[in-house]
């Protein structure tokens, strides 16, 4: 008997069809009325926020949250029977690319959702704090620290949801085909999505190096980059910073770095042998502690000398800055005024500001400015302290929060932190200034120390290029500086004498004598470098520099290739250094090859022009390369860019 000739099994079929059909269609409408419902609340929330988190209604932003989080698990249980087919789904018109990648974009979603839920639930009393226009500056932020002490256990929920959504977000990869709406949506979430989730890390331990547990002490370093050091430019201010449960008990700043030592009462041990050999330097203070630039390392040099050479006991950090650090804060800080100085500082006129009270004062004589010439630091300090803690209610605290962020990622601001949790977690968001080498992939960092007692490098400019043969792993650097200065007539010596009259810019065009150390992999050899003289008469000392480029000790676990010279102004130079770099920079995976290579920037260098060449192995094509390069041929890749933060690239090829 067929199903033609049983009516029963006929109705029955048309039943389930019927069914079938009825139960698709009511899971339809569900998703259509949830995903109409989120168009909605995306237009509130763009209302909500269109004049800055500070405005927002925390009651409204906590119900719009909820119901966003509603609409989505509904989405979310009605489309779950199909999402194992919608990877087979692209080729349907318009809406295929979108139900290819459904499963990641519903993962993105759901997990966004639950860090703004987590999020808001958390830092909702702080929303109030922040509007509540009868609260002070000091007040305020007090307020704010007791909200994310209490926050923590939200906090951590939410950066956990993040990490699902950024994971998710690295599986959705590229978005370009689909629709415009969700590309839009993505591109704005992406700007935000490095400092959303270094945020969440670094609130966590934000209460406590603000002092909820008790009192904290930190060194604050004012570097200059224009006499550049390796961790962003020679110390030219220092003083220290004490806050409790938020609120700044105590500040002081050193009128010069130099009388931080007590050289005359205490023994001073002998400082690194290229001070020495090219400066005359006999003592290590703390003016030079900066001298490695793996920050943790130079900052635990610093926080040792200044308790020597103050006798006190240890401090609990280091915060270092130069004046483009100061410069990108100020953005977000506003205009301030420097009562010592009769002037207005902003982001356009800072550095000129800073440097202009560098020079002579009218009536002043030379030994009353050699004493006193570097006490506008704590003067520009501790105005834009006060602004910070007086007038916080005008600074938007997103825009400064990018604005650190900028500054960290550009290394013009570096953190260290003694306590093991707090110094973790500024490792793991890149805030330390750590230089180190990963187990499995290439390193480059060029770090130039002008040893010329100076502010020339203002007018130093440096290309890099880089060029590696994969086939036999050696690597050939190539680093050329332009002195773009004017031509003197005075010969290259080391300084400008303190003479009456003297500014800034007079020391400023002047010849360059840079130490330069090249970071690489452990267990390089050096092949190759140039050798140069740096004639005696030019030096302090009297002694000649002639020593070729070699291979040093550092306390880092990587190879160090040092070397020496003289550039005079407006005289070009090109060093050349061929080595030979380990196995280890190329790893197989799943039969395949990677190669990896992290170039460090140098803290508080200006964005410099950076070429990368990579020539591989004869016969392999290339599987993957991020980010995208220049130019791709059969046999190279190629990279240029103006680096202005760490760059790390990604090649995988099949030999």
């Amino acid at each position: 008997m067929t199903i033609r000739q049983h009516p029963l099994l006929r109705w029955l079929i048309l039943l389930g069809v019927l069914l079938i059909v009825a139960w698709m269609g009511l899971k339809t409408w569900r998703i259509y009325r949830a995903a109409t419902s989120l168009l909605a609340q995306q237009a509130e929330v763009e209302t909500l926020l269109a004049n800055g988190p500070t405005a927002v209604d925390p009651d409204a932003a906590e119900a719009l949250i909820m119901g966003v989080r509603e609409d989505l698990l509904v989405i979310k249980q009605e489309t779950a029977v199909f999402l194992p087919i919608t990877p087979y789904l692209g080729w349907l018109p318009k809406v295929g690319p979108l139900l290819v990648k459904a499963t990641p974009l519903l993962d993105m979603a759901d997990a966004g959702i639950e860090t703004a839920a987590y999020a808001i639930r958390g830092l909702k009393p702080g929303l109030t704090i922040l509007q509540n226009e009868a609260l002070g500056g000091t007040d305020k932020l007090a307020g704010l620290v007791a909200v994310l002490d209490m926050a923590r256990p939200d906090l951590a929920a939410a950066a956990n949801a993040f990490d699902r959504y950024a994971a998710a977000r690295t599986e959705l990869g590229d978005p370009t085909d689909l629709p415009w709406r969700v590309r839009t949506l993505l591109e704005a979430v992406d700007a935000y999505q490095s400092l959303a989730q270094d945020g969440l890390q670094l609130a966590q331990i934000a209460p406590t190096m603000l002092g909820t547990e008790g009192a904290r002490t930190y060194l604050i370093l004012a570097q200059n980059e224009d006499e550049l050091r390796p961790t962003g430019g020679f110390i030219t201010g220092a003083g220290v910073l004490t806050v409790q449960n938020g609120q700044i008990t105590q500040v002081f700043f050193h009128e010069d770095p130099y009388y931080i030592n007590d050289w005359r009462t205490k023994p001073y041990a002998f400082p690194p042998q290229p001070l020495y050999d090219l400066m005359g330097l006999e003592l290590f203070l703390f003016r030079d502690a900066n001298f490695w630039p793996d920050f943790p390392t130079s900052a635990q040099m610093a926080l040792d000398l200044y308790s020597y050479g103050q006798d006190v006991s240890m401090l609990d950090g280091v915060i270092a800055t130069d004046q483009r650090g100061i410069q990108i804060l100020m953005s977000a800080l506003g205009a301030v005024h420097i009562p010592g100085e009769d002037v207005t500082i902003n982001a356009q006129n800072v550095i000129e500001v800073m440097q202009a009270a560098w020079g002579i004062a009218e009536g002043e004589n030379i030994s009353e400015w050699i004493v006193g010439r570097k006490g506008f630091i704590g003067e520009f300090a501790q105005a834009i302290l006060n602004k910070v803690t007086e007038d916080f209610g005008s600074i938007d605290p997103i825009n400064l929060l990018q604005a650190v962020e900028t500054a960290v990622t550009n290394k013009h601001l570096q953190l260290y932190m003694r306590d093991p949790v707090e110094a973790a977690v500024l490792d793991a968001v890149g805030w330390d200034g750590r230089l180190q080498n990963e187990t499995g992939q290439d390193v480059l960092s060029v770090i130039d120390t002008n040893v010329g007692y100076n502010k020339v490098n203002s007018l130093i400019e440096r290309q890099i290029n880089y060029h590696v043969n994969l086939s036999n792993r050696q690597a050939q650097l190539d680093v050329t500086y332009q002195h773009n200065g004017t031509a003197q007539t005075e010969p290259c010596y080391q300084g400008t004498p303190y003479t009456a009259g003297i500014s800034y810019t007079d020391r400023v065009n002047t010849c360059y004598w840079d130490y330069v150390r090249i970071y690489a992999p452990l267990d390089t050899l050096l092949l190759n470098g140039p050798q140069h003289d740096i004639p005696g008469e030019t030096l302090f000392t009297g002694q000649s520099w002639q020593k070729p480029a070699q291979i040093i000790a550092e306390p880092v676990p990587l190879a160090v290739i040092a070397d020496a010279f003289l550039l005079p102004r407006t005289q070009t130079l090109t060093n050349s250094y061929t080595y030979q770099l380990p196995v280890s920079v190329i790893r197989s995976v799943n039969g395949q090859e990677q190669y990896q290579l992290t170039v460090y920037k140098q803290a508080g260098t200006p964005a410099q022009t950076l070429q990368v060449v990579i020539q591989l192995p004869s016969g392999a094509s290339v599987v993957s390369v991020n980010p995208q390069p220049l130019e791709t041929t059969d046999t190279t890749i190629t990279f240029a860019i103006q680096q202005d933060s760490d760059l790390h690239l990604q090649i995988t090829y099949q030999p």
